[in-house]
């Protein structure tokens, strides 16, 4: 797998998922046999690195694309990491950013860098005996990450038809973080709902209610937010007992239907680690129904109970309240840790109710790992693909679609090449896909 980071988000949370990686095959505490840790230890190297240097550390399989060398360079200048990335795999054009424009970011820096980058996948891709697919990380806020990102992915689109591409996009704060981040959100949406074949979309805030809801960090900062964000993504990527595990697979599980290429993650436990001695360990099934209660919407208030930001409840709820859950067009859990046997019950994930009638084939899939992540005794992930996705997309397109009727900041973006009709098209495609998603029914309408 080749992974990909733009813009300061992309890589800094690039930095962030190599740093667990490393962290997670140094782990001394993995409850697996010596044989079973070197194969599992095999396989992620073998993911996310390309060779060790001289002096011991290994080079990250990575491509840096920024147009500021502040955060690049401070990451690959880092003395104190066990792994490196390769100097001549970074792109970077000191020019000052991106404007926070996505215009600006794909018609203009896209267009300088993009003779760069291809050059360096296509070398990258060229060592391979067997190539996996991409991974790109980015933000939608800013202009670099949304708009390079945006540049990229149709490139390699057009230059790896068959190639399996997935990217993880970071929606920014709604209360606001940059003027242009609606537009900028919108048009990269609509790039790579057409281009990508899976994109997990991660919502800032609910990463940063995880940190102090959940982790009671009052004070989280973007690095806190980064790393649950980092531990989300390897808790899906990271081996599994599956040979078959890998980018390509899990864009087949997941988001195999054209019309529902976004996807959300939900996880547990997560714990302070200050308080890890005196938190109680359930079984497996506590969590388990637990991240089904993620799913669950309360007839009453028409909403997401946010059963992420609530620690695992070991008793069933008693309670006369009814619930409907989001229609899934498919799910694919991901346990980790030691288990007995069977002891992992996942059958109310199969449950006909979560799908909708249309669906023929089985849209669940549960994959294991009996060695321990990152020193957890159990961490389970949920990659879902729901109806609730929709919400956010909405969000983001009202909001966008309110500064556009005022015309506020479309010079910004004209003076780079955008047309009215650009931003129309866009529109109209996330529209689109929001719509797919606001009118997907479970079994018996529910």
């Amino acid at each position: 797998m080749l992974t990909l980071q733009f813009g300061q988000c992309g890589n800094q949370l690039g930095y962030d998922l190599f740093s667990k990686v490393f962290a997670d095959i140094q782990s001394t505490n993995t409850g697996v046999s010596h044989g079973a840790n070197y194969e599992y230890t095999e396989k992620t190297v073998e993911k996310w690195f390309d060779g060790i240097t001289t002096r011991g550390h290994h080079r990250a399989r990575a491509i840096l694309v920024d147009t500021e060398e502040k955060v690049v360079s401070k990451m690959y200048k880092d003395a104190n990491a066990s792994w490196i990335y390769r100097t001549n795999n970074i792109v970077c054009q000191s020019g000052g950013g991106s404007a926070n424009n996505w215009a600006y970011g794909y018609g203009i820096n896209g267009r300088r860098l993009s003779t760069a980058v291809s050059d360096i996948v296509r070398r990258e891709i060229e060592k391979l005996d067997h190539f996996q697919g991409f991974f790109l990380l980015l933000s939608s806020a800013g202009g670099t990450g949304s708009g390079i990102g945006s540049r990229m992915v149709r490139d390699l689109r057009e230059q790896y038809e068959t190639k399996s591409i997935a990217a993880a996009i970071v929606l920014p704060f709604t209360f606001g973080e940059v003027c242009t981040q609606n537009y900028n959100t919108v048009l990269t949406l609509a790039k790579f709902s057409d281009t990508a074949d899976l994109s997990v979309l991660i919502e800032n805030e609910q990463m940063h209610a995880i940190s102090t809801d959940l982790l009671k960090n009052s004070n989280a900062m973007l690095r806190d937010m980064n790393s649950i964000i980092a531990e989300n993504l390897l808790a899906v990527l990271q081996p599994t007992s599956d040979t078959k595990h890998n980018v390509n697979f899990l864009a087949s599980k997941v988001a195999a239907h054209p019309n529902f290429r976004f996807v959300t993650i939900r996880s547990a436990p997560h714990t302070p680690e200050t308080s890890l001695p005196y938190e109680p360990e359930h079984d497996w099934n506590v969590y388990v129904r637990h991240l089904k209660q993620t799913l669950r919407v309360s007839k009453s208030q028409l909403e997401l109970t946010n059963a992420q930001l609530k620690t695992p409840n070991p008793l069933p709820s008693k309670t006369a309240v009814s619930h409907a859950y989001s229609p899934c067009v498919a799910n694919v859990l991901v346990t980790r840790g030691k288990s007995a046997g069977n002891d992992i019950a996942t059958k109310d994930f199969r449950k006909k109710h979560l799908y909708p009638e249309w669906l023929t084939s089985d849209s669940f899939t549960h994959l294991h790992q009996e060695r321990k992540f990152l020193n957890r005794d159990k961490f389970l992930a949920l990659i879902t693909n729901n109806s609730e996705i929709h919400r956010s997309l909405d969000m983001y397109l009202e909001k966008a679609w309110n500064s556009y009727k005022c015309a506020a900041f479309l010079h910004q973006y004209k003076q780079f090449g955008m047309e009215e009709d650009d931003f129309l098209r866009a529109f109209a495609k996330v529209e689109n896909v929001m719509q797919e998603y606001k009118s997907l029914k479970g079994h018996n309408g529910s």
